[in-house]
């Protein structure tokens, strides 16, 4: 946090970020209690190990599995929000859109758990997201409702939500009719008698199916957190988190390399037609995330981001190289660059020969701003591990 302090955030500033880190990691912990009895049930309901045992070993490979994570799935779930929320996330408006996606999902999980009803955080977050994008577009004059969400990334993510349930109803149909047939003790497939565990080799297959569901809930939910978190510390403290302060001199270099080489490219596909003035890219790229539609002036904003990132990483060998104050505005040139580019592409807009530079392009932007802190990472960890412990006998 000292360098929080050093860059000069204000008090009310840092009231801000305490209370979104807090309302994130609340959200992490509310997700901890409220899913604990998906991994404990069954070694409880079989007495395979007492109730405030499960909990504590569910909690502690939950910790596992947030701190062994990734952070694909983090930058999955920021890549459903609006882009005016991306692009401005340090606005009033993209904080009132965080604040009020993070309170309703808390209330929603907190609802569902007090009355026993099974429901998913994952879920629950994902309609949050989906519930804001949908009313910024509702208030804004300027745009159809509902144009602003990323109906692509939320077609992906909904088709897994849809499928995961029923590849789960059939593997686990088709796993428990194997073994019917391969191992023929009646009583496996009977109530357990009260206050009497079954057998040892079954306790411990129920046992390492509690860890390995806590491990993979963490290394999966606790990502969710992590992307929220990064997105409100870009929009507060953008000298430190907007882009990867140990990011390397060779990727920045190929940034740069591959941004002014798109440049060329665009210029090229924007021809004879109108040219976006610099001041109007950002909006111009914006619309094409929302609509989809692109025209000639779209490709002359992508070559004057191209030319913005290839000049605001030009001798550039170290980020901290780059002023503080720019480091927020050269990420919102990235995040469009890298978002439009690859839009693009799935629409079929980029040619043939020039797809590997816009993979390449994607890439090098990918590592330079798409990175979990460990801080985070263990504080995320944290939340969840205590809101699985915290569950107690509440939870089934």
């Amino acid at each position: 946090m000292d360098a929080i302090i050093d860059g000069g955030v204000t008090l009310p500033t840092m009231l801000l970020l305490v209370l979104a880190l807090g309302l994130a990691l609340g959200f992490e912990f509310v997700n901890g209690f409220h899913d604990t009895a998906n991994a404990v049930a069954t070694v409880i309901y079989t007495h395979s190990l007492r109730p405030m045992v499960a909990v504590v070993w569910s909690g502690f490979w939950n910790f596992l599995g947030v701190l062994t994570s990734t952070g694909a799935v983090a930058f999955g779930i920021v890549a459903l929000l609006p882009v005016e929320l991306i692009v401005n996330v340090g606005s009033a408006a993209g904080f009132a859109m965080v604040f009020a996606l993070l309170v309703s999902a808390i209330l929603w999980n907190l609802g569902t758990w007090y009355f026993g009803l099974p429901a998913s955080s994952s879920h629950t977050l994902i309609g949050s997201i989906l519930g804001v994008g949908l009313m910024n577009s509702y208030m804004a004059a300027d745009r159809a409702f509902g144009e602003g969400v990323n109906w692509g990334k939320v077609q992906d993510t909904a088709m897994a939500l849809l499928v995961s349930p029923i590849v789960g109803f059939v593997c686990a149909g088709l796993l428990l009719l194997l073994a019917k047939v391969l191992i023929k003790k009646p009583e496996l497939y009977a109530d357990p008698p009260r206050d009497k565990a079954p057998p040892l080799w079954i306790r411990g297959l129920l046992v390492l199916t509690c860890t390995g569901v806590s491990f993979a809930h963490g290394s999966n939910d606790g990502q969710k957190g992590m992307g929220l978190i990064m997105l409100i510390l870009i929009g507060i403290v953008p000298a430190t988190y907007a882009l990867d302060l140990s990011a390397r001199q060779d990727t920045l270099v190929a940034v740069a390399t591959n941004a002014k080489a798109a440049e060329t490219v665009f210029l090229r596909l924007a021809g004879d037609g109108p040219r976006a003035n610099p001041e109007d890219a950002q909006a111009v790229l914006s619309q094409y995330l929302r609509s989809g539609q692109a025209d000639h002036a779209t490709f002359a904003a992508l070559a004057l981001k191209s030319t913005a990132v290839a000049a605001g990483l030009d001798g550039v060998k170290n980020v901290r190289d780059v002023d503080p104050e720019a480091r927020r505005a050269l990420r919102s040139d990235l995040y469009l660059l890298s978002e439009t580019v690859g839009k693009m592409d799935k629409a079929g807009l980029i040619p043939a020969s020039e797809k590997a530079l816009a993979a390449s392009l994607r890439s090098e932007v990918t590592a330079l701003t798409t990175f979990i802190p460990t801080w985070v990472k263990a504080a995320v960890a944290l939340a969840l591990g205590l809101g699985t412990r915290s569950a107690g006998n509440a939870s089934w």
